[in-house]
C-alpha cells in the first residue's frame, strides 16, 4: 500500500540494561510507550525513522506500584486504568480525579504514566496534577554508553510553555514518586479535550491544607496545553495564610491578577482560555468559602 516505504526495526528490550545497550547502539530511535499519543497525530505512520522504534512493553521494572510510609512510586510504564484501579486507596484524590477524566475507558488501558508525561509539545492533565502534587520523577540519561539516574520535581520538567525539558541526551522517565503528604482541600478540572480541542482547553489542579479556617501550603497549577504550564509562587503565596472566608472582592481581585499574570508570562492565550482559568480559579475559592462557613 505505501510502495518504497520500508517498516521500521521494533527492539524490545526486556531489562534496562538491554535498553541502554539498544540507545547506545541507535541514539535517534523513537520511544514508543503506549503510543496513544503518538497514534492520534496526523499522519504517524509511516514515518522514516532511522534507528528504528525502542518498545517499552517487555521492561517489566517499570510496570510496578511500590509503596512504603513516605511515598509511593509508580512505574512509567503503568497504564492510567492499572493506577486508578490499583490506587484508590493510596492516591491523592486530585490525582484520582485526574486519572477519571484521561479519555475513555479503552484508551485508558492504553496511556502509560511516562507516555504522558513525556509528550514533547503538549501538556496533559497529569502533569498538571502532579505538578501541585510535588511529585518527582527519575529519569536516566544515556550518553557514551554511561547511565546517569536523576530525580526531577515533575514541575521541572517543562518550561514555561509546557516544552519538555529533558535536554538532547537519550533520556528515559523510569518512575514517579509522589508523597502521602498532602493537602486536605483538592480540586482539578479539565475544560474540554486537550487533545480534540487543544486552542479551548484549560486544565486547573489544586490543592491546600485548611487548619482552624486559615490556609495554608497551597499548590496551584494551570496548564493551556500547546501555550502554557504556568505555576503561580505569587499567587501561592498570597493564598497561604489566607483566613476563610476570603471576601468576595478579594477572590475577584486574584483572579484578575492571575489574568494579567498570564497575559504578562505568555503569549497566543485566547481570551476564552483565559476567562475560563479565571471562573475556575474564583470557583475554587468560592467553593473553600462555602465550605469554611458550613463547617
Amino acid at each position: 500500500m505505501y510502495e518504497g516505504i520500508r517498516s521500521p526495526v521494533i527492539h524490545t528490550p526486556k531489562t534496562l540494561s538491554e535498553f541502554a545497550t539498544i540507545a547506545y547502539r541507535y541514539p535517534s530511535a523513537r520511544i514508543w510507550a503506549g503510543g496513544s499519543y503518538l497514534m492520534s497525530q496526523k499522519e504517524y505512520y509511516p514515518n522514516e525513522i532511522k534507528d528504528g522504534i525502542i518498545d517499552l512493553a517487555s521492561l517489566e521494572e517499570l510496570k510496578k506500584i511500590t509503596r512504603n510510609d513516605r511515598f509511593v512510586e509508580i512505574g512509567s510504564m503503568v497504564t492510567a486504568s492499572q493506577l486508578l484501579f490499583a490506587g484508590k486507596l493510596v492516591l491523592p484524590p486530585v490525582l484520582q480525579e485526574t486519572l477519571r477524566t484521561l479519555a475513555s475507558q479503552i484508551v485508558r488501558r492504553q496511556i502509560t504514566i511516562g507516555g504522558s508525561l513525556c509528550v514533547p509539545d503538549i501538556r496533559l492533565s497529569l502533569s498538571t496534577a502532579l505538578a501541585v502534587l510535588d511529585a518527582m520523577a527519575e529519569v536516566k540519561y544515556y550518553q557514551g554508553g554511561k547511565v546517569s539516574t536523576h530525580w526531577i520535581p515533575i514541575s521541572k520538567l517543562y518550561d514555561k510553555d509546557g516544552k519538555l525539558l529533558l535536554g538532547s541526551q537519550k533520556a528515559l522517565l523510569t518512575r514517579i514518586r509522589i508523597g502521602l503528604e498532602y493537602g486536605d482541600y483538592q480540586k482539578f478540572i479539565c475544560v474540554e479535550d486537550p487533545i480534540r480541542n487543544t486552542d479551548e482547553c484549560v486544565i486547573v489542579a489544586f490543592q491546600a491544607n485548611r487548619s482552624q479556617n486559615s490556609l495554608s501550603k497551597v499548590q496551584f497549577c494551570i496548564t493551556f496545553p500547546s501555550k502554557a504550564f504556568h505555576i503561580s509562587k505569587d499567587l501561592e503565596s498570597k493564598l497561604s495564610g489566607m483566613t476563610l472566608p476570603i471576601h468576595p472582592e478579594r477572590v475577584n481581585t486574584l483572579s484578575y491578577e492571575l489574568v494579567a499574570e498570564l497575559t504578562k508570562m505568555h503569549s497566543g492565550i485566547s481570551e476564552l482560555q483565559l476567562e475560563r482559568g479565571r471562573r475556575i480559579f474564583e470557583s475554587f475559592l468560592h467553593d473553600l468559602n462555602a465550605q469554611s462557613l458550613s463547617s
